[in-house]
């Protein structure tokens, strides 16, 4: 355990810190809800992303941005544990209503909060949440770590392919990628967020060892000249493909700061489907 920081950071399960530096540094995190006909979940807490994939031919739930409850509890958990300030990193505010929910807690909180909207989804949201935890263990000030933290955000990218469409389409998580066609040519688009936290196409590729190839080089275009780089690979219950694309990222990048990976959440799972591949590229240079 790290010692006693400043500032609490409070993260969103969809924002996929990786669940050992969320327990190493003390993050606080509150789930999604996954809504089945039958049962709700707490993404993360009760539900895994296999059990997720395992299901999704029988029926694909409903998600939804943490309950009010849950956050207000993580506010007074934060609060009980001795914090004034709190530092809350949501993914996009153009992909859930997390970000207002999360806003609308902390004005009554009773904590001095600043709610940081990511405008990205999964790693590339987390990347914010661990640059914020680490700023707070050096004994940085709240508003000293909101506008580094906001710095960098504008810097980090995260690019994934998926087999399929389907789930983005089902979950109405589309954004500008609707209309991609080409299941039957085997298309494997690769996506991301906008300046606006909105998917959008990056590219078309035919066939998957042609994407992942593709993949990679958008990573070598986001790095370019940077110094200070942290990267982190994604999957969807991928595992096997996942560890050959960190394996080459360590290959191309020793100068690397970090690389993280992990499964994507299981509410992210549920929008896109079995196989997922992502890269989140955070640059740190100045």
């Amino acid at each position: 355990m790290t010692q006693k920081t400043n500032v609490a950071i409070l993260v969103d399960s969809c924002s996929d810190v990786p669940e050992e530096f969320i327990k190493a540094h003390h993050l606080f995190m509150v789930p999604m809800t996954i809504t089945y006909h039958d049962k709700i979940y707490l993404d993360k807490v009760t539900i895994t992303p296999e059990e997720v994939y395992a299901n999704l031919d029988q029926e694909v739930p409903k998600t939804a941005s943490p309950t009010g409850d849950l956050i207000s509890k993580a506010f007074a958990t934060i609060k009980a544990e001795g914090y004034t300030d709190v530092i809350a990193i949501c993914i996009s505010s153009g992909l859930s209503g997390t970000f207002q929910q999360v806003q609308l807690a902390a004005r009554v909180s009773g904590l001095e909060a600043s709610v940081i909207d990511t405008k990205n989804i999964g790693i590339a949201s987390g990347f914010s949440a661990i640059l914020a935890a680490q700023l707070s263990e050096e004994g940085l000030q709240r508003g000293e770590i909101v506008a580094r933290v906001q710095t960098v955000a504008k810097r980090t990218k995260v690019f994934f392919y998926v087999p399929t469409l389907t789930y983005l389409q089902k979950g109405g998580r589309i954004g500008r990628v609707a209309g991609m066609a080409g299941a039957l040519l085997n298309i494997k688009p690769i996506i991301s967020c906008d300046d606006n936290g909105i998917y959008y196409p990056v590219a078309k590729v035919r066939g998957e060892k042609k994407t992942l190839q593709k993949l990679l080089q958008l990573v070598k275009q986001q790095v370019g000249t940077a110094q200070q780089f942290n990267l982190a690979v994604a999957d969807g219950a991928n595992s096997k493909i996942a560890a050959q694309i960190k394996q080459q990222l360590e290959t191309d990048y020793p100068k690397v700061g970090k690389i993280y990976s992990g499964n994507v959440s299981p509410a992210l799972g549920v929008h896109t489907g079995l196989g997922l591949i992502g890269v989140g590229i955070q640059i740190l240079d100045d």
